[in-house]
């Protein structure tokens, strides 16, 4: 497999997760990807090969040939990407060193090439690079039908070339600390205490602001809650100013980047996913991570949520942006215990049905079985 990243990133978590489980008598599985970040040490653990691959802005022709010398020395019959970004550069390694499969798994959802539309000499060589790459690619994978529909739109690959298999999580194990050790780790000591998480990278299209906004009518109505954010980015100082504003003060907890998030979530009642249209969203791995634990989630609607949530049975969804709707569901959820965890049961099945990983990574091996299955012998 080739990651263009080796940090602690939603793809990488859930890549992690797929090699964890992929059966490993069919499959000699190795990785390349940046030389140090939370990925290289997951691979330690799973005692699964890393090779050094480093990506840079102005380094793709570098990485080209690395990867082809990587790939020379090695006899692969799958070559397997995750990212577009680097969907070019294993089609082209892929092709020269005559790899019988090409896999890229799409782990975005933005309809058009919205990072890098205003250059155009750089937008004509992507769009140039991808077309390359859509005759090259066997399959592409992504994590959901709607980034599997935007792909299509973006890229303009046929459509049987490509295939949406959700993200996974695994099912039955303990998940996670002990829920009363880590409030009391969190300073929360009452047990009444209604706790609404937000994890993730702290920038405004995650929408954030939206459920502190929305934190006032809720405080209004509920006084025992306590709001934590999880993780850390650009917006952060703002969020905190937003924080201290009103009957918030007091009531939120920022606790930074966590590298033990998942733990962390043991701890809350309600998980909350406010991101807008503009997040480019493909999938919903914090959610999946929460329902598992039997969290009531409430999320926006855009669209790969609407795949993971039942509306009404296992959490609650909410017009984007609208912080006035978002705290009417939350404020329901507080006047009614006992539905928050009918709603958390509901989920944990969900998760179970439809993103168990040992689900995910069959359907992940029959799809190489099949795409190396179209191959003639050389």
């Amino acid at each position: 497999m080739v990651m263009h990243s080796s940090a602690q990133t939603g793809p990488n978590v859930a890549t992690a997760s797929l090699l964890e489980t992929i059966n490993k008598n069919d499959y000699t599985v190795e990785v390349a990807s940046p030389a140090a970040g939370y990925l290289v040490g997951r691979l330690k653990d799973l005692g699964i090969r890393h090779i050094p691959l480093e990506f840079g802005r102005y380094g793709d022709i570098a990485t080209l040939l690395q990867l082809i010398s990587i790939l020379l020395n090695g006899r692969y019959s799958i070559i397997h990407g995750h990212m577009g970004r680097v969907g070019p550069i294993i089609c082209i390694a892929g092709r020269i060193t005559r790899v019988p499969a090409v896999i890229l798994t799409e782990h975005m959802s933005a309809g058009s090439h919205t990072w890098i539309e205003r250059d155009p000499v750089r937008l004509f060589f992507h769009r140039l690079f991808h077309i390359v790459s859509n005759n090259c690619l066997d399959l592409v994978i992504a994590v959901s039908e709607a980034a599997r529909k935007k792909y299509i739109l973006r890229q303009g690959i046929k459509e049987e070339k490509t295939v949406a298999i959700y993200n996974g999580i695994r099912v039955g194990d303990k998940n996670g600390a002990d829920r009363t050790a880590m409030r009391e780790r969190l300073g929360v000591v009452d047990k009444d205490t209604v706790m609404i998480g937000m994890f993730g990278r702290l920038i405004r299209e995650k929408g954030y602001a939206d459920v502190l906004s929305a934190g006032e009518e809720i405080l209004r109505c509920n006084k025992n809650v306590l709001f934590l954010v999880v993780g850390d980015g650009p917006e952060r100082q703002d969020l905190e100013r937003l924080a201290g504003i009103g009957n918030l003060a007091g009531k939120v907890v920022f606790t930074g980047f966590r590298s033990d998030a998942a733990d962390i979530m043991e701890a809350i009642d309600i998980l909350v996913q406010p991101s807008w249209t503009e997040a480019s969203e493909s999938f919903g791995l914090v959610l999946i991570e929460a329902m598992v634990r039997r969290k009531c989630v409430v999320a926006s609607d855009i669209a790969p949520f609407l795949e993971i949530i039942e509306d009404g049975q296992s959490g609650f969804i909410f017009p984007e942006k609208n912080c006035g709707t978002l705290a009417e569901k939350i404020n329901l959820l507080m006047g009614d215990r006992s539905l928050m965890e009918k709603m958390g049961r509901r989920g944990y099945e969900i998760v179970k049905e439809k993103f168990d990983i040992k689900m995910i990574a069959a359907e992940t091996e029959g799809r190489y079985r099949e795409v190396l299955s179209k191959k003639k012998p050389e």
